[in-house]
């Protein structure tokens, strides 16, 4: 292998800012919880009382033995408004604490996070402007962002109560004095800070510990109900400029993202045909070689973890090769190799 043109090939790809797509993988080293670990904690946790909601449960928890896997259990069953309100809680509740713990790692030393190094590399361009789309309910994304001094835009004000408005993101916000650019964040399976009032308003409520009473999370599970709530805002929105931006990204870095989401992949895949994509995660899995590599992409790298601290590398110029002895797949040493 040409490890000269590889490494040229990435710094070129990598310093043109392209569109940062986020999965789970992202924030697995801030202990926040996989889906596997999400799943246990859902079958363990949860119980019901009324008959028709424990067999339901039951069968949950059966699937999710057989499959081994909570998104495709979720897409396979469809739970009903007791169950899932339950799934939901709990969920919100397991990611909530975990990202507060993740919060003060970043209070304590946040300029070591790689994200927030690779936002700061990224935002030292001329447009000084950063985008991202993500699966993720945490706030990895915008905590690392807060450390490379950044203004954020979801599409929610910046206030303690903030509202929800579709104009926000059409500022020209990357100009604002003070601040080293602009990172927008679609969050299209919504966010631990995003909720729905009992008046059916939906609001931003920042590291908040707990769900205020009567109030509903507005997060969005796989599986069927998801698409009945991002009909409505914010995530109608949301999908419009992640979709916009997937359109108009000149190439993509993809971060422990597996591929898997049925919001994303269709604009993602149709655009990685003919822009470069980087994809590093901890294992690929089927479905990202499925669309990338088996799916006639032109311009590609991929990196995963191989042996222990060895990285194996897909590469639509060169091939298939190990690179012994270092962890590029991780993004602190990603990040040794555009900087």
């Amino acid at each position: 292998m040409d490890f000269d043109a590889l490494l040229k090939q990435l710094q070129d790809w990598s310093n043109k800012v392209p569109l940062l797509v986020l999965g789970s993988g992202a924030s697995v080293s801030f202990g926040l919880p996989s889906m596997w670990t999400l799943g246990e904690h859902l079958k363990h946790t949860l119980d019901f009382e009324e008959d028709p909601d424990r067999k339901q449960f039951e069968a949950f928890k059966r699937s999710l033995e057989e499959t081994k896997d909570l998104e495709k259990t979720l897409l396979e069953i469809q739970l009903n408004d007791t169950v899932l309100k339950s799934v939901l809680k709990a969920t919100w509740e397991r990611i909530s604490e975990t990202d507060l713990k993740a919060y003060k790692q970043f209070v304590l030393n946040g300029e070591g996070v790689p994200l927030a190094i690779l936002m700061k590399h990224l935002l030292s361009t001329t447009n000084r402007k950063l985008s991202i789309v993500t699966t993720n309910y945490d706030r990895i994304a915008e905590y690392s962002a807060s450390i490379a001094n950044a203004f954020i835009c979801t599409g929610y004000a910046h206030n303690y109560i903030g509202h929800f408005s579709d104009s926000i993101h059409t500022n020209a916000l990357a100009n604002i004095k003070g601040y080293s650019g602009q990172v927008n964040i679609w969050k299209v399976h919504g966010s631990l800070d995003w909720f729905e009032t009992p008046n059916k308003e939906n609001i931003h409520l920042p590291l908040c510990k707990n769900i205020p009473q009567g109030y509903k999370p507005l997060i969005v599970t796989p599986g069927l109900s998801k698409y009945a709530e991002t009909h409505k805002e914010p995530y109608r929105t949301i999908f419009t400029q992640a979709d916009t931006e997937i359109q108009n990204a000149n190439g993509f870095l993809c971060i422990g993202y597996g591929f898997n989401d049925e919001h994303v992949q269709p604009k993602l895949i149709q655009q990685i045909k003919s822009k470069p994509i980087i994809v590093i995660t901890k294992e690929l899995t089927p479905k990202t070689k499925e669309a990338i590599i088996d799916g006639d992409c032109k311009n590609y790298i991929l990196m995963e973890e191989s042996r222990g601290n060895h990285t194996k590398i897909y590469s639509s110029n060169q091939g298939e090769h190990t690179i012994e002895g270092v962890s590029y797949w991780q993004l602190s040493e990603y990040i040794k190799l555009i900087k």
